[in-house]
C-alpha cells in the first residue's frame, strides 16, 4: 500500500512541476490551500490549481465571511480520499493542458470513479447555491444596517 501511495505521491508531484514549468513565466509562488476528505486526509495544493474549480474558488474567495476563505483550507465530508485525490490530478491536468495546441493526453478515470464525481459535483452546485443565498442575505442585512 505505501508504494502505491509513493507512486501516487510522485505522479501527482510530477503533473504539478509540469503545471509550475508551464506557467506564464511568473516565479512561481506557492499559496497553499488544504482539501480535505471525509476520512480526514489532507491535500495540499497551489490556490491556482484549486481554483481551476470554481466551486472551490467561490469557498476560498467568494463573498460572505465563511470559514475556509480564512482558514485557507476546505472540508468535503461526502468525499473519499481517493476522489479527492483523483479531483486534484485532475486540476493539474487542466491547469498544465489549458491553452494547449496539439493533442492532450487522456485524462484516465475508471467507471466507478466517474460516477462519484458526477454526484459530487451535483452535490458542490447544491452548496454553492446555498452560500451564495447566505452571502445575498448577508449583503442586503448590511444595506439595511447602512
Amino acid at each position: 500500500i505505501e508504494s502505491a501511495r509513493t507512486r501516487n505521491t510522485t505522479t501527482m508531484q510530477k503533473m504539478v512541476n509540469e503545471a509550475v514549468a508551464t506557467a506564464k513565466g511568473d516565479i512561481y509562488k506557492m499559496d497553499p490551500v488544504k482539501l480535505i476528505a471525509a476520512d480526514g486526509s489532507e491535500i495540499i495544493l497551489d490556490r491556482r490549481a484549486a481554483n481551476v474549480s470554481g466551486t472551490i474558488k467561490n469557498m476560498l474567495s467568494g463573498p460572505g465571511n465563511f470559514s475556509e476563505a480564512q482558514q485557507g483550507e476546505v472540508k468535503f465530508p461526502e468525499i473519499s480520499a481517493k476522489t479527492l485525490e483523483k479531483v486534484v490530478q485532475y486540476f493539474h491536468y487542466k491547469l498544465r493542458y489549458t491553452n494547449h495546441a496539439g493533442q492532450l493526453p487522456e485524462f484516465k478515470i475508471d467507471a466507478e470513479q466517474a460516477l462519484e464525481r458526477v454526484l459530487v459535483a451535483a452535490a458542490a452546485q447544491q452548496e454553492q447555491a446555498v452560500r451564495k443565498a447566505i452571502a445575498d442575505y448577508e449583503a442586503q442585512l448590511l444595506e439595511e444596517d447602512a
